[in-house]
């Protein structure tokens, strides 16, 4: 069959895809990656076929997503999250999805439709794929999906923030309140209407979703899904000489993405794990670029600062991870059975842009918004802890540092996360599924 994947043009979010369409050109289908310029290289590098669609080359900074039709409605955001009944203990799970995904969608579906996604459903009807997957935070292949007739399902890298949101307009529709405009609906409308295409739930949630996440991280209740194991992808790199060793002493590896860094100058959960470990008979590998150490004056003889390192070469090497709780870095300390430190904070999800032109600059929460329901996760499991810089102590984060690493407890945690990772299956085990599903689904 052909396959058409389709995906936010960036590192964070094209990774985890590729081991799907691998699998899938691994088992004799045809498949491309289809999107924005942004990530040719990566999906050749991997061996994969890149569509590049018309238009611009996807943000980098800040200044690229200063546009007016993207400023966040907080009189509205508030305003639904009191009509849908979201309660405090849900709430992040709220501020999450308008607060950014909301953001990343409505960026790649502006109201008037741009030539990228015109150029991306042209090609589907052109091309005629039997399965789309998309990305939920770049959902014109849905749009796509549906004006061609093929099968279409969300592949989901994260808990899935607008199932759980739909849901609420679901509960809230089906309880006789008052009309609600779902605002993911309203981005993708423009877009669908262009192509006579329904904006319905099964435009929204997929025919079907991939969902690698464990049952205690889903946050959707009602929606078809596939489970399918993560395979952390990281990309090809030279391995360094200094990991051909085994190290002298215990290594940590502390790693906060990729995302930020593009974004964001400074890194403030730095400091204070630095001084922890500073006194300790361990080493510490710590993947932070030049923009991220900006500000931080003092680096101790036992932290390596490297730009990057693939964490598949890293973390093989390890005793444990210190990192934010996003996807890749989580996955892939799991996948290695390494108990974990995520950093969280007690704050509101949220982000807004200050200032204009060269003076743009992103303003977010010193948390990740995936960091709760990770931290959690681990926590609950015995395979980790949170760290919250913002309300600890050096003192108490080198103790929470000096546990994790010498009470075995935390390692039979993380072990026991990782088989009941293993116990899922991969990419490749899915397909018979993909294929039963997509000759149920596509309408030829």
């Amino acid at each position: 069959m052909r396959v058409m994947i389709t995906v936010w043009p960036q590192m964070c979010h094209l990774y985890p895809v590729i081991p799907y369409a691998q699998a899938l050109q691994n088992a004799g289908h045809e498949v491309v990656v289809a999107g924005p310029p942004g990530a040719t290289e990566h999906v050749t590098a991997a061996g994969l076929t890149a569509v590049v669609t018309r238009g611009d080359e996807a943000p980098q900074s800040a200044q690229d997503w200063a546009r007016p039709d993207l400023v966040t409605d907080l009189a509205e955001l508030e305003r639904q999250a009191s009509v849908l009944g979201v309660s405090a203990d849900v709430r992040d799970n709220w501020d999450v999805f308008y607060h950014f995904m909301l953001f990343g969608v409505r960026f790649h579906l502006p109201p008037e439709p741009s030539s990228d996604n015109l150029s991306l459903v042209d090609f589907a009807l052109a091309w005629r794929p039997d399965l789309v997957l998309w990305d939920p935070w770049f959902p014109a292949g849905a749009i796509a999906a549906k004006a061609c007739g093929a099968a279409h399902g969300r592949m989901l890298m994260a808990p899935d923030y607008s199932g759980w949101v739909s849901e609420r307009f679901v509960a809230h529709r089906d309880a006789g309140g008052a009309p609600e405009r779902n605002p993911l609906a309203e981005a993708m409308r423009p877009l669908a209407e262009r192509y006579g295409v329904e904006v319905d739930d099964e435009l929204l949630f997929g025919q079907f979703s991939l969902d690698p996440m464990p049952e205690e991280m889903r946050l959707s209740s009602t929606i078809e899904s596939v489970p399918v194991r993560w395979i952390p992808y990281n990309g090809g790199a030279v391995k360094p000489e200094w990991l051909y060793r085994t190290p002298d002493r215990p290594r940590i590896a502390l790693s906060l993405g990729v995302s930020t860094r593009m974004y964001i100058k400074g890194e403030w959960r730095s400091p204070k794990i630095f001084d922890a470990v500073a006194d300790l008979d361990v080493e510490m590998v710590a993947t932070l670029n030049q923009d991220q150490l900006q500000g931080i004056t003092s680096v101790p003889d036992n932290v390596r600062t490297v730009d990057y390192v693939p964490l598949s070469q890293l973390l093989p090497t390890c005793a444990a991870s210190i990192n934010h709780g996003s996807s890749g870095t989580f996955w892939a300390s799991l996948a290695n059975g390494l108990p974990q430190l995520i950093a969280d904070t007690d704050e509101r999800q949220g982000q807004s842009i200050a200032g204009e032109g060269e003076e743009a600059q992103f303003q977010i929460p010193e948390r990740h918004i995936l960091s709760p329901i990770a931290a959690r996760y681990v926590a609950e499991n015995g395979a980790g802890m949170r760290l919250n810089h913002q309300t600890q102590s050096v003192d108490e984060i080198r103790t929470q540092i000096i546990k994790v690493l010498d009470d075995p407890s935390y390692k039979d945690g993380a072990t026991s996360l990782r088989n009941d990772w293993l116990a899922l299956p991969t990419p490749a085990g899915i397909i018979p599924d993909l294929e039963k599903l997509t000759a149920r689904h596509a309408r030829g």
